[in-house]
């Protein structure tokens, strides 16, 4: 595959990726807390308008960009490039999995009728299989229903393995081997809602329309607000979200959203690489990095919020007061956890060079000398 040259992301163009993924985060967010406290507001899966999965496909799309970019514009390896992945997810899912089995826990013992909403049959293997990111292989989805938003990230994991394995192949027969063995263990499901990740990838990687900045940006706004309408009006085709594809089953309406949001990102201009951002450019990026947390934490602290203090339905101020605290926790939680990722990656740096020595055991670690 040829190496295109990278595109510059900051400036405008980098708050605007910023702005993507935290108003994704923060509509998700909304949309599970608006369905805890008004219930009949909540969308019926058959029909149109299920914004927070919406969100998600917008994260597909941006983490295949991204990654189109990070391999384009800092490509250190297979080894660095699993280094860094795996450090990025189980940094904030493994401990996410902890808080959601003690709020499991907390709530059980403060308000057992409200858990009995959030469980179904034995609990503790759910936490297992998606620790190794295998909840959502094949025809199953087995993420602890306290924690639902977990689904997305045995998806992403995925993505990740089935692209670094293609990315980092031999150019041989041989090499498509471990790519497609990876796609046989993630299942139908998976590979279905993988065109929205590649559109990401293929966003980056085609050449960028040679049209003025300003009508680039014109563009851009007109193919986020037909991601819009097809998130607000397109039924979903061709089953709701549910058995038997669960959170796959509407790929083909959430492939014409993704295809608006790709085509956004194609379009979208490179930033200037003489002009320096400014620091309010830089502080918004640090708010933006706790999407990931939030996105992971927010569900079942909103659930522990539930079972500490007594839920009134139906009332909009309550519901508020919960979403703030909700927001500050988890981001209080994300910056702890993000100081913590570089003891995450200094363990997937050794247990990949210990595995790498085990398989070539007279050669180094890529990248590093040997001292």
């Amino acid at each position: 595959m040829s190496h295109p040259k990278p595109r510059v992301l900051s400036g405008g163009t980098s708050v605007l990726l910023d702005t993507l993924r935290l108003g994704a985060s923060l509509v998700v967010v909304f949309n599970h807390a608006l369905g805890m406290w008004f219930p009949n507001l909540t969308v019926n899966p058959n029909e149109p308008g299920n914004t927070a999965h919406s969100a998600v496909v917008v994260f597909f799309v941006l983490s295949g960009y991204v990654i189109a970019h990070t391999t384009t514009s800092n490509n250190r390896g297979p080894l660095h490039y699993a280094q860094a992945r795996l450090s990025r997810l189980c940094s904030v899912v493994f401990p996410a999995l902890v808080l959601t089995a003690f709020t499991q826990l907390v709530v059980a013992w403060l308000n057992p009728e409200l858990i009995t909403e959030y469980t179904r049959g034995l609990s503790w293997p759910r936490y297992f299989i998606t620790g190794g990111f295998l909840n959502e292989i094949w025809f199953i989805s087995a993420a602890p229903p306290i924690n639902g938003p977990l689904w997305s990230l045995s998806f992403e994991f995925w993505y990740y393995t089935i692209f670094g394995l293609w990315f980092y192949r031999q150019h041989t027969f041989k090499g498509l081997l471990l790519p497609l063995a990876a796609c046989l263990v993630a299942g139908p499901k998976i590979l279905l809602m993988m065109p929205l990740w590649l559109a990401g990838v293929m966003a980056y990687r085609l050449p960028r329309p040679q049209v003025r900045a300003e009508t680039a940006w014109l563009l851009v706004s007109a193919g986020l607000l037909g991601a819009a309408g097809m998130a607000l009006y397109l039924p979903p085709f061709p089953y709701g979200i549910g058995p038997p594809l669960f959170f796959a089953g509407q790929f083909l309406s959430d492939w014409f959203t993704g295809l608006f949001i790709s085509l956004a990102l194609w379009i979208l201009p490179s930033a200037n690489p003489s002009k320096v951002s400014g620091s309010w450019i830089d502080k918004f990026r640090k708010v933006a990095d706790l999407t990931f947390p939030i996105y992971v934490l927010h569900y079942p602290l909103l659930i522990l919020w539930q079972g500490i203090f007594k839920q009134r339905p139906y009332d909009a101020g309550q519901l508020a007061g919960a979403l703030v605290m909700v927001l500050l926790v988890a981001a209080a939680i994300g910056l702890v956890l993000e100081r913590q990722r570089p003891v995450w990656a200094k363990f997937f740096k050794w247990l990949l060079n210990r595995a790498y020595h085990a398989v070539n055991p007279t050669n180094y670690y890529p990248g590093q000398s040997s001292s």
